[in-house]
């Protein structure tokens, strides 16, 4: 599959593999990007890359997450905080950090049908937020806007699993964050 992905993509590909037969995240870096990858470091579960790349001499750490669905798989979140830590002590880095994060933040405004709740790990996700200054760039961009990025059909269960949580002095970088409807996937 890698092979597959590698002739159909012109820029340069990064993966997290769980087996040789399965990745589950990966970066692409396009081909023009004036990127310098300076590490990186993925989980053994293939649940995450943190790499640390200057773009345009600008220092950027970069973050990929699949998280697990089951809560007490959600020992990851402790892991890529000690993580993010190490990478970000005594260096201005600019954190983008995003992926599938298998829980809601906000049941009212992220969750639709269903019997929505909380997951215990959010309050992990929030402490990375605390700790690195991080926000959640599409709902400050969309405050009272529900869109989903994953579904069921039926019955009808939607929610907003997926984020780009982005260091919060990156704001005026951004610009443009969307929520875009995918092909062939339960996620968008």
């Amino acid at each position: 599959m890698e092979h597959i992905w590698k002739t159909q993509w012109k820029g340069k590909l990064y993966f997290s593999h769980r087996s040789n037969h399965s990745s589950r995240v990966m970066v692409l870096v396009r081909s023009d990007l004036d990127l310098n990858l300076i590490s990186i470091n993925s989980d053994d579960e293939g649940h995450s890359i943190v790499m640390e790349a200057e773009v345009q001499g600008s220092p950027y750490l970069f973050v990929n997450i699949y998280a697990p669905n089951k809560s007490q798989d959600q020992c990851i979140f402790d892991k890529l905080n000690n993580n993010i830590d190490d990478c970000v002590a005594n260096k201005e880095l600019k954190i983008i950090l995003g992926g599938d994060f298998n829980a809601t933040l906000d049941s009212d405004l992220d969750c639709s049908g269903g019997r929505p709740f909380t997951k215990d790990f959010v309050k992990n996700i929030q402490n990375l937020c605390f700790d690195f200054d991080l926000v959640d760039i599409w709902r400050i961009r969309n405050s009272e806007r529900r869109l989903f990025t994953w579904r069921q059909k039926n019955p009808c269960i939607q929610r907003r699993l997926d984020y780009w949580l982005i260091s919060d002095a990156c704001q005026d970088e951004i610009e443009k964050s969307d929520i875009i409807p995918s092909i062939n996937s339960d996620h968008s």
